[in-house]
């Protein structure tokens, strides 16, 4: 039977909910922080409790992810207005007091049925993971194994082996290292959701240093100028994952130039009311409108792996935690004149404080 969590502050509203409720559901009353602890299906809850229980309840909900854990807000109309934007963190959906019996069932069945629906995903997508990371574990056995071995046969044999034996072997183990590559980003990037993501106040500068020092060889290798224009904000961001998308932009905006040309890179940052906006621009080979959305894709690859080493992940990962973020991220190209791609991350709200009762 589906459980239903009552935060409801005022007594005799809750009482009465409850009695209506548990004609069709299992109700649980709620009245402190610790009862969002317990297991439930749907929360229903008033404004004065929103007020002082937004936090532990956003939390609640964050540690069910990507499980749906619904939460319906009864509200008086006047107070309708002060339902501002940041407490969509913590509430899904409101219905207006005095409270219509079947509209309020109603909801409560949507709402239990996207809950139903997002842990059979959630399921089905844990036995898609853990099928697809032991593939890639036992598929990571015989690469090496094709690999060692080729080494082995070029030491041991190479006083016998002809320049064309010599060759194919060293082909062996390129593509060999090019498969154990592949298997390991295809690991690393279906482990990103797995990962516990912490908002808070980030130096954009320290985020910047730190991939430059990552990409050291890199910038080395290619003789690339990289030109930080301006000052840089600070923001909210999961610290880890900004770094991620700094560092495989700034990569691909060193490797992506035209034969012969020393790559420049500026990256800068801008500051609105509801976002920050970082921004990377390269003299590179640049995009063409049609392939734009596209490269944002897994294994989208525009050029050969002659050309450009590398396996169509960067981008996508960039694309997978900006968005774990809460962000957005985008391109501004065309072919010959280089590529400005962008990160734009929002500015939480100061929350403010809400009340109201409940009339049923």
């Amino acid at each position: 039977m589906n459980r239903i969590l009552l935060l409801i502050d005022h007594d005799e509203n809750r009482r009465l909910l409850a009695e209506w409720l548990q004609k069709r559901y299992q109700a649980a009353l709620a009245g402190a922080a610790e009862d969002l602890r317990q297991p439930f299906d749907l929360g229903i809850v008033d404004g004065p409790a929103l007020s002082r229980l937004s936090k532990e309840i956003h939390a609640r909900k964050k540690a069910e992810h990507p499980r749906f854990l619904p939460m319906l807000l009864t509200v008086s109309r006047p107070d309708v207005a002060l339902f501002k934007q940041h407490l969509w963190e913590s509430v899904d959906e409101l219905i207006v007091n005095p409270i219509d019996k079947m509209e309020l069932l109603v909801r409560i069945e949507v709402l239990l049925r996207a809950r139903r629906f997002s842990s059979e995903l959630k399921f089905r997508n844990d036995d898609l993971e853990a099928y697809a990371q032991a593939l890639m574990h036992d598929l990571r056995a015989p690469v090496r194994a094709v690999g060692s071995f080729a080494k082995l046969l070029a030491q041991e044999q190479k006083e016998k082996l002809d320049e064309r034996g010599k060759h194919q072997l060293d082909r062996i183990q390129s593509v060999a290292e090019q498969a154990w590559d592949m298997i390991d980003a295809l690991l690393h990037f279906s482990r990103l959701e797995q990962k516990e993501i912490t908002l808070r106040t980030v130096r954009l500068d320290s985020a910047v240093a730190s991939s430059l020092r990552d990409l050291q060889e890199e910038i080395e290798a290619a003789d690339a100028q990289v030109v930080i224009e301006g000052d840089l904000p600070a923001l909210k961001a999961d610290p880890t994952l900004l770094r991620m998308a700094l560092t495989d932009l700034l990569s691909n905006a060193i490797k992506y130039v035209a034969p012969g040309t020393r790559p420049r890179v500026v990256l800068s940052a801008t500051s609105g009311p509801q976002s920050r906006r970082i921004q990377i621009q390269d003299n590179g080979i640049g995009i063409s409108s049609e392939h734009q959305r596209r490269i944002f894709s897994p294994f989208v690859r525009l050029h050969g792996v002659e050309e450009y080493p590398g396996i169509g992940l960067g981008l996508s990962t960039v694309r997978k935690v900006v968005e774990m973020m809460g962000g957005r991220v985008g391109v501004e190209s065309s072919p010959d004149e280089g590529s400005l791609f962008w990160i734009e991350l929002d500015v939480e709200e100061k929350p403010n404080n809400m009340e109201g009762g409940m009339k049923i």
